[in-house]
């Protein structure tokens, strides 16, 4: 029987904290990974979690990546899944999924590497392919499918930016992940009967003691407590996974009781390294 695990390796925002790194999470099938997003740090995070025995799989293995969007906080850590496994000894593309403009980001990290690149290759005995990627733009609908995932994505409204989200079907759970969006009509449809959704976030009780240019910015391009509140009664997700959380002053705690104020379905404040 397939086992499907979701393993947050970055949970934070753009905003660098100590115990957060960028937005990363990996969708492990049978213990083959499915990254979504590449913030800074994850990597990292997941020689830990193969470290403290949390995954059976590395850095070798993270090989397809989903982009939600091109925001740094969910693509700076690119150079890093590019070469780093790479150097661990990944010896295929990384087949690459997300919005316009991702192709030419990963050619420009490419160009700025090329001096390392090249001195790699004399040294040592590595795959001419192992730090390269395949790049495939994403369009709504079903965008890839192996032996153990189909991968669905519609449309995120995340301001004036191109975003999707994902929806990961497995034999044994289907799991889905918002990306920064605010709410979207016809998402709870879409995202039908999920086992879990893993869904961004900003405090509804701080936003109103927020700058009135951050509240129109926010407001436009971010879901707030109240409003996931709302979405997650409509959806009735097996579990509500908060993450990409804005807490403004608040902590975690806070966040999941602003959300308990007006849903009653299990929820959770994601950590690094969690795994659900």
């Amino acid at each position: 029987m397939s086992r499907t695990q979701l393993v947050v390796l970055g949970s934070g925002t753009p905003n660098a904290e100590a115990e957060r790194a960028g937005s990363g999470l990996a969708i492990a099938v049978d213990d083959r990974p499915y990254l979504v997003d590449c913030g800074h740090g994850v990597v990292q995070r997941a020689v830990e979690a193969k470290a403290a025995g949390i995954i059976n799989w590395s850095t070798v293995d993270l090989r397809r990546l989903f982009v939600t969007h091109l925001h740094a906080d969910h693509t700076v850590g690119l150079p890093d899944l590019l070469f780093t496994p790479w150097i661990h000894g990944r010896d295929e593309k990384v087949i690459a999924y997300g919005p316009q403009g991702l192709k030419d980001m990963i050619e420009h990290i490419q160009a700025a590497y090329r001096v390392n690149t090249r001195e790699h290759l004399r040294a040592h005995p590595a795959s001419p392919e192992g730090f390269m990627a395949d790049v495939r733009a994403v369009e709504a609908g079903l965008v890839y499918q192996d032996d153990r995932v189909r991968v669905h994505a519609t449309r995120a409204d995340h301001g004036d930016m191109e975003a999707f989200s994902f929806k990961f079907v497995t034999p044994d759970k289907t799991i889905v992940v918002s990306g920064d969006t605010k709410p979207v009509s016809g998402f709870a449809d879409w995202a039908g009967a999920t086992d879990i959704l893993v869904h961004e976030v900003y405090s509804s009780a701080q936003f109103r003691g927020r700058p009135p240019a951050w509240q129109a910015y926010h407001s436009r391009a971010h879901t707030s407590t109240e409003e996931l509140a709302d979405l997650a009664k409509a959806i009735r997700p097996g579990l509500l996974v908060l993450y990409h959380q804005l807490f403004w002053g608040r902590t975690a705690a806070d966040l999941v009781s602003e959300i308990r104020a007006r849903y009653a379905g299990p929820v959770v404040s994601a950590n690094d390294l969690d795994v659900f």
